[in-house]
């Protein structure tokens, strides 16, 4: 997984930017507010990519489309 741009990326609002870190320890988001210590925010925003692409990755097969003319696919008759 990527960890790019982690510790600028706020994890409420993804608005990232440069400026949201304006030191090394701390992390202000500039766009909602969301302040907290730079390790934490990186931490939150690895732990959602890693989330998204858990269920991205485990989730079911799509069921195929049924055929045409079956099931809820029934061709609409409009009386004129």
């Amino acid at each position: 997984m990527d960890a790019a741009h982690t510790s600028q990326r706020c994890p409420r609002c993804r608005h990232t930017e440069r400026a949201n870190r304006p030191d090394r320890d701390n992390f202000q988001c500039r766009r909602c507010g969301l302040a907290g210590p730079a390790d934490v925010v990186a931490g939150v925003d690895m732990r959602d990519r890693a989330r998204s692409a858990w269920v991205f990755v485990t989730a079911p097969a799509p069921t195929p489309w049924p055929s045409s003319g079956r099931g809820w696919m029934r061709p609409v008759t409009v009386p004129s």
